[in-house]
C-alpha cells in the first residue's frame, strides 16, 4: 500500500511540475508579446507624429492598418503553438 502512495506522490509531483513549467512558459510568451507590441505602437506613434501633410497620414494609417493585421495574424499563430505545444492540463 505504501508503494502505490509513494508512486502516486511522485506522478502527481511530475504532473503539477509540468503544469507550472507549461504556465511559466506562456507567461513568458506574454510578456514578451506585450513588450514588441509596446515597442511597435512607441514606433506607429512617432511615424504618426512626424507627419506633415493630409496625405502623408492617410498612407501612414493605411501602412499601419496591414501591419497591425499582420501582427495579429502572427499572434494567432503563436497563440495557438503555445497552447498545443504546452498543455495546461495533462
Amino acid at each position: 500500500m505504501q508503494m502505490f502512495s509513494d508512486d502516486f506522490t511522485r506522478a502527481a509531483q511530475a504532473a503539477f511540475d509540468a503544469q507550472l513549467a507549461s504556465f511559466a512558459s506562456i507567461c513568458d510568451w506574454q510578456r514578451e508579446s506585450t513588450l514588441a507590441s509596446l515597442a511597435v505602437l512607441t514606433a506607429a506613434s512617432n511615424e504618426l507624429l512626424a507627419v506633415q501633410h493630409p496625405q502623408d497620414l492617410l498612407q501612414v494609417a493605411a501602412d499601419q492598418g496591414l501591419h497591425a493585421l499582420d501582427r495579429a495574424q502572427a499572434f494567432g499563430r503563436e497563440a495557438t503553438s503555445v497552447a498545443l505545444n504546452k498543455p495546461l492540463f495533462l
